[in-house]
């Protein structure tokens, strides 16, 4: 069941305690990895943060994450999930147009989820982590929209949060207005990709209308969908 509870306060924090899924299964996620990435030799193994506690109290959301290396989450993911005490925890910027399309991007051939649809984001990382442990999502939204689309979010007008709930995957979202129409918006989608050889989005869509939801957009597109009442 999809879930999304409003958020007014964030309060994250990297415990430094090791993944016990990731130092029981070392040997066999090297070598899942080793497939990964004969599949798609792009995919590099860096350093990622997982979510081993996770919940809104009074309107604060309140996490506690770990440190891994990317193939132990892709390998927990690939293998169903076996560790239900985690979760995957991203920030989500949603954007969206002064003609009211929530931007979606579309993920390119060369990344680990080619082909679906989903606000412009990504995982939270080690740099994401303050000298006092506490991590910076909201600067992670930041880097991540830039270096997807080109867009910085000092140009928007930030709005509510929201954090969706939606089985291994959880959501931090807050809505940012551009004062840009969404042609604007794909104009300088298409200038920042044309200069990224590496880029990972293989193009930008707008969504007006819940009934545009396809089967490309993980469930938590639709939740935030109904969250913004587009």
């Amino acid at each position: 069941m999809i879930r999304a509870e409003p958020v007014t306060a964030l309060d994250l924090r990297c415990n430094g305690r090791a993944w016990a899924f990731e130092t029981a299964h070392r040997e066999a996620i090297a070598r899942h990895w080793e497939k990964v990435t004969a599949a798609n030799p792009k995919l590099w193994n860096g350093r990622t943060l997982i979510c081993t506690k996770a919940a809104v109290e009074q309107g604060v959301f309140r996490a506690e994450l770990a440190e891994i290396d990317y193939a132990s989450f892709v390998a927990w993911r690939d293998w169903g999930r076996p560790d239900a005490s985690v979760v995957n925890c991203f920030g989500v910027p949603a954007v969206f147009s002064a003609d009211g399309a929530l931007l979606l991007g579309v993920m390119s051939a060369s990344t680990l989820n080619a082909g679906k649809a989903y606000p412009p984001s990504g995982s939270l990382e080690p740099k994401d982590v303050r000298p006092d442990g506490e991590v910076d999502i909201l600067a992670n939204m930041r880097t991540e929209l830039f270096e997807e689309t080109g867009l910085d979010l000092g140009e928007a007008r930030p709005g509510p949060m929201a954090a969706i709930f939606e089985g291994p995957r959880l959501a931090v979202v807050q809505r940012f207005d551009f004062p840009l129409s969404f042609a604007a918006i794909e104009r300088r989608f298409a200038i920042h990709a044309a200069a990224d050889p590496h880029a990972e989005l293989s193009a930008v869509e707008a969504l007006r209308h819940g009934s545009q939801i396809d089967s490309r957009m993980p469930g938590y597109v639709a939740e935030l969908v109904r969250f913004f009442q587009l």
